[in-house]
């Protein structure tokens, strides 16, 4: 439980920091930052995907029989939200006009960051693997993030100090969706965690197909089919070396069972060993009839 805790901790921090390493960048190297952002965007996309369907939706579906249409529903309630508070995050370049308020862009871009954070929590409750899978495809799109949010309130006339600050607050976003996830999702059942894993697995497609991949299509570079491809590979390595670390989980992965289950198992273990206590003294006693 403890080691849970200190990877939910440590892996949102990084990915928040990840993100406030994008704020500070556009103050000092705005325009690389900004040229270079779409290769992250590409290698995020593929890791992202990749995560989803090699191990969050297999999971949730193990756990779950709801998981395919909570994912779907998901992803229609992210197509919704989007339209109503802007989470979707576009390149200045573009002249994208749905950006043009800087508060509802930074509302949106914050709920984006704190859904990061609790996708990282439910990952580790999961599986280490999973988590580390999931914080993987969240850090590599946190800087890009960290980039858009300090564009957008600077171009919409918000000072550069209240632009970075409002940037950090997406940035701790991600740890306080984290945490918060890690103490109210604790020892859950395990349908319910594999319900929160299809909600992940959706808001993750949602991002991917909607808001990374598009991206890289507007910046076409043949450059960008490699990093998606890379990302995909990424995966398949990193989570490989992983289960032969830690060993392959079955059933509910690493999820532990309640105080209650372990009880019951225990009961019904000793009552079965009284049961065959009673059988063996009943056939002690014909044996002694028989022969007297």
């Amino acid at each position: 439980m403890h080691s849970q805790l200190g990877n939910t901790a440590l892996y949102s921090i990084i990915a928040g920091i990840a993100t406030f390493i994008g704020v500070y960048m556009v103050f000092v190297k705005d325009a690389w930052a900004r040229r270079n952002s779409v290769f992250f965007l590409s290698f995020s996309g593929g890791v992202i995907l990749t995560v989803v369907f090699t191990h969050m939706l297999p999971e949730a579906i193990e756990m779950s029989t709801k998981a395919l249409a909570i994912t779907l529903f998901t992803i229609i309630g992210f197509y919704i939200l989007e339209h109503t508070i802007l989470i979707h995050t576009c390149q200045e370049d573009d002249e994208c006009k749905v950006h043009s308020m800087g508060i509802p862009s930074f509302i949106g871009i914050t709920f984006h960051s704190l859904i990061d954070g609790v996708v990282i929590g439910i990952g580790f409750e999961a599986d280490f693997t999973i988590g580390i899978a999931a914080t993987l495809a969240i850090l590599l799109h946190k800087m890009p993030v960290g980039i858009t949010v300090s564009s957008l309130l600077l171009h919409s006339g918000f000072a550069r100090k209240s632009a970075l600050i409002m940037g950090s607050v997406v940035a701790v976003a991600t740890v306080v969706g984290a945490m918060g996830t890690y103490i109210f999702v604790r020892d859950i059942d395990a349908s319910v965690l594999g319900a929160l894993l299809a909600f992940s697995a959706g808001s993750f497609i949602y991002i991917g197909a909607s808001d990374l991949l598009p991206e890289t299509h507007k910046n076409f570079n043949r450059f960008n089919i490699l990093l998606v491809l890379a990302g995909v590979f990424l995966v398949y390595i990193i989570t490989t070396l992983l289960g032969a670390a830690h060993g392959e989980h079955s059933g509910h992965g690493s999820h532990e069972l309640h105080p209650e289950h372990e009880v019951h198992e225990i009961h019904e273990l000793h009552t079965e060993d009284a049961g065959h206590d009673d059988h063996d003294h009943e056939t002690t006693f014909k044996k002694e009839s028989i022969s007297k």
